[in-house]
């Protein structure tokens, strides 16, 4: 109602011309009382759209060396993967990309191999979306890109480099009438283009929904596969290889 009032009123001036007020009850042009008007409008609208509970995702990433990972790993045994829906199935399978809902003994199983890890390292952080907002989830600020060198047309070796360009997960979250919260997960490698633009991984855009309160747990396959999941959540540095699972909590607040 309010966008048709908007539409009525510029309308009246470009086909109308309106009635203009007495110049001696008001010094104000009707250009001006109805530029406010449709301001006034505008903001209104805004109002509206922006009502609702903001939503705080609470994130814990949680990285280990491949040699322990496995203990890791083993923690996908107490999470549903059925739950989220893929945009593209069959290219998500492909991903090595791992997206499940926490079960029941997810969290007491969770500490108990934190205490048994011997090198590892855990960030928690969270962030704050306007209902139906997106934000961004950040895992690292470098990847690991191969190098191939060739003699004439022959190759001859591979080493790696790291490259500066952001790996993140794009996070859309929704409040649904049941209560329940929407969220649409895409990976995005930020300025990696030549451009220097961000590549968004949209055919990877995963969708599920959680009560208030309930982890999600987001990582890869242990396969030593190069591919999305490896690129997005792994590390490696002079030999070092490190793998990353993430946790995310959403809460209304």
């Amino acid at each position: 109602m309010i966008r048709f009032s908007v539409i009525i009123l510029s309308a009246c001036i470009l086909l109308y011309g309106c009635q203009a007020p007495d110049s001696d009850t008001s010094s104000e042009s009707l250009f001006d009382q109805v530029s406010r008007e449709i301001d006034r409008l505008k903001a209104e609208s805004l109002a509206a759209a922006s009502t609702g509970d903001n939503i705080r995702i609470v994130v814990n990433m949680l990285t280990a060396g491949m040699d322990e990972y496995f203990a890791i790993d083993s923690l996908w045994r107490y999470t549903d993967d059925n739950i989220a829906v893929s945009k593209s199935p069959r290219v998500f399978s492909r991903s090595g990309l791992k997206i499940g809902v926490a079960g029941r003994n997810f969290k007491a199983r969770l500490n108990i191999i934190k205490q048994q890890l011997k090198s590892s390292e855990e960030t928690e952080l969270f962030i704050v979306l306007a209902n139906g907002s997106t934000g961004y989830i950040e895992i690292g600020r470098e990847i690991y890109l191969p190098r191939f060198y060739y003699s004439n047309r022959w190759y001859t070796s591979v080493t790696y480099d790291f490259r500066r360009a952001g790996r993140s997960l794009k996070v859309t979250a929704r409040k649904l009438p049941s209560g329940l919260i929407d969220m649409e997960l895409t990976p995005v490698f930020s300025k990696f283009l030549s451009n220097g633009g961000d590549m968004e991984l949209t055919e990877l855009s995963t969708r599920l929904s959680a009560q208030p309160g309930q982890t999600l747990v987001i990582g890869g396959t242990n396969t030593g596969e190069e591919n999305v999941s490896s690129a997005l959540f792994g590390y490696s540095r002079a030999g070092e290889k490190k793998q990353t699972i993430i946790t995310v909590t959403p809460y209304i607040n």
